[in-house]
């Protein structure tokens, strides 16, 4: 029997905050602890969170840690609460940013999704550049392979960005963003090993600044 798919998005599909960063050498404990006992959960106290999930690169070529936090729209990320949150931070998020390194952030829409389960493992694949033609079709084109459990299409929110966050200071350098990515949600690495070359060759993406397997290690949903 086939999988499920969903060939057209509602236009309440909702957003996603994507975070790739890398974490200077030795600090790696340090700031998993931040993100597992405060981060995560702060972050879904604000209104319109809905999800966070975070994981660690096991293959491929990217960042070592890739964040998504589901929202219920884009326009929650520049929301008076949010603002708030990230204006204020608390002083063990003082401590674990300042470990950042090569941090890309881009708050995105949700353009296409194909599946109804989540995987132990996520395949990225992301263009800092062009945009991701007709992202629904794509995403129940590329559901098909054996371990693939979902697929979400994602593009950079085109509104203008809010203002400079003091969270924002605290990195390590400037933000970078990426214009579209594609995630999948698959069953095991070699599943999504395979689904990432599948995906470059459907999309011509011969240049992505991340294309990497990463492994779940955290996932919390807000309870209201």
């Amino acid at each position: 029997m086939d999988a499920p798919t969903t060939p057209l998005l509602a236009a309440s599909a909702g957003g996603m905050l994507a975070i790739w960063h890398d974490v200077a050498p030795g600090q790696s404990a340090t700031v998993r602890e931040w993100y597992g006992r405060e981060h995560h959960f702060e972050r879904l106290a604000i209104p319109g969170f809905m999800e966070a999930r975070r994981f660690d690169r096991v293959a491929g070529t990217g960042a070592e840690i890739f964040g998504a936090y589901r929202v219920t729209a884009p326009e929650v990320l520049n929301s008076d609460a949010y603002r708030a949150r990230v204006d204020a931070p608390s002083g063990w998020t003082r401590e674990a940013m300042r470990h950042f390194r090569n941090m890309s952030r881009t708050v995105c829409v949700i353009t296409g999704r194909a599946g109804h389960a989540q995987g132990g493992f996520l395949a990225a694949l992301a263009s800092p550049c062009g945009e991701l033609v007709d992202a629904p079709a794509t995403c129940d084109q590329l559901l098909s392979p054996p371990g693939v459990l979902q697929v979400t299409a994602l593009a950079a929110e085109r509104k203008a960005p809010g203002p400079s966050s003091t969270e924002q200071g605290l990195r390590n350098g400037p933000d970078a963003q990426i214009a579209w990515a594609l995630l999948f949600d698959t069953d095991s690495l070699d599943a999504g090993e395979r689904v990432l070359e599948a995906a470059q060759s459907l999309t011509g993406c011969r240049q992505p600044v991340q294309a990497a397997v990463y492994r779940l290690c955290f996932a919390a949903r807000n309870p209201s």
